[in-house]
């Protein structure tokens, strides 16, 4: 018989580990690779992560009598970062969890079953976002309109990170303030050929401003595009460090590359591997990029070698490194990543929100449903950022 302790239990103990695998694994190829850690968790909300800077100080040569070598111990610096925040929430009406008996068992099972599919897969597309995002949240930025429901896209912007369905934010772009009706609104449709959103209800747009995820707005994961963000004003720290003070932590970056090549991109890899003793094991493509990639084998008629990676994501071979393409990098980008210099530093992995009670389920007071919510209090840390590089500006094979 099905009843909310059966659907507790359910939810706690078949239902939570094929979400946590789906996630962690088949979310984004990159985001596969990096170990997953608890051990730089500091209190409950503060990843402290020790960077080593160089090389133990205590190498020489000397003479058969001489003075040996001075000792010099490692040197470190601290990164720090406050943990991130991600949750997922399903709702159920009291009225299906009722009319769950004797036949209609196996449908309620169906529904639960898809509600569940559903918010495992938004909960991997938003993590993939976030893992190349600034941590501000904005997924776009639009055009001035009087009293809409429908949004478009400004100039230079896409829909790339915008989904229908998704309960969206509309800020004002002058001081990042939620405009007047604009909080919590759904996406109905999204023309990814127009660059128009339509939304669930008319708000009034200015030029600059832009939406996110409900109540997400500043509270994103410390993702790839923060790290490869210029050094200027704000953008001056990374991880609590000035990173005018140390080239360490500043990524190479090219906003020129020009025509792709083969050889180009070994001289990067090359200035990485040789400036920091690291190994590139993963090469990420914006989509424009990944084609004029493609084109280049195509004209020497080589064909690349397909690697499985962790999850089943398929990549190929740039001189044995596993080469992906990623839709929510710049497009005309590629970057260059030794994974063993990330983590995904968490509290746990995705757990239910239990409460007092123990119970998976809660009732949404004054209403006949109830809700569930996963968390996964986490953030993306990089101990070496001077290890990895982003080249962009990438054009067609000359």
């Amino acid at each position: 018989m099905v009843n909310l302790t059966t659907v507790n239990s359910a939810l706690k103990n078949f239902y939570i580990q094929p979400l946590r695998e789906d996630i962690n694994l088949k979310a984004d190829p990159f985001a596969s690779r990096i170990m997953k850690t608890t051990n730089n968790i500091v209190g409950y909300n503060k990843i402290v992560r020790a960077a080593l800077v160089g090389a133990n100080g205590g190498a020489g040569a000397g003479s058969e009598t001489g003075t040996l070598p001075t000792a010099g111990e490692n040197q470190y610096v601290a990164l720090e970062s406050g943990t991130k925040n991600l949750y997922g929430t399903l709702e159920i009406s009291d009225k299906i969890v009722k009319s769950a008996t004797g036949q209609n068992a196996g449908a309620f099972v169906n529904i639960l079953q898809q509600e569940m599919d559903t918010l495992t897969k938004t909960l991997k597309w938003n993590l993939a976002r976030q893992i190349y995002g600034d941590g501000s949240g904005c997924l776009m930025k639009v055009k001035a309109a009087a009293n809409a429901t429908v949004l478009e896209a400004a100039a230079g912007e896409n829909t790339r990170f915008l989904l229908p369905g998704l309960r969206i934010d509309l800020h004002r772009g002058s001081d990042g303030s939620v405009v007047s009706g604009g909080a919590g609104l759904r996406i109905a449709d999204v023309d990814r050929l127009t660059g128009k959103v339509r939304l669930s209800g008319a708000v009034t747009a200015e030029d600059g401003d832009y939406l996110t995820i409900q109540g997400s707005a500043g509270y994103e994961l410390t993702g790839l595009g923060k790290i490869f963000e210029p050094i200027t004003g704000t953008a001056q720290t990374l991880y609590g460090v000035n990173r005018s003070e140390y080239s360490w932590m500043r990524p190479y970056m090219d906003t020129a590359f020009g025509a792709i090549s083969e050889a180009g991109l070994q001289k990067v890899l090359e200035h990485l591997e040789d400036s920091y003793n690291i190994t590139i094991d993963h090469i990420n493509c914006g989509s424009a990029a990944y084609g004029h990639y493609l084109e280049l084998m195509n004209k020497r008629r080589r064909i690349s070698d397909v690697m499985v990676l962790e999850g089943g994501h398929k990549a190929i071979s740039f001189n044995g490194i596993p080469l992906t393409r990623n839709k929510f990098m710049p497009d005309d980008a590629i970057d260059m990543y030794d994974t063993g210099l990330f983590t995904i530093d968490q509290v746990s992995d995705w757990e239910w929100i239990e409460g007092e009670a123990k119970q998976v389920l809660h009732q949404v007071p004054g209403k006949p449903v109830y809700t569930a919510t996963v968390a996964k209090y986490c953030d993306l840390m990089c101990a070496l950022p001077g290890g990895i590089a982003r080249v962009s500006g990438v054009t067609a094979a000359e």
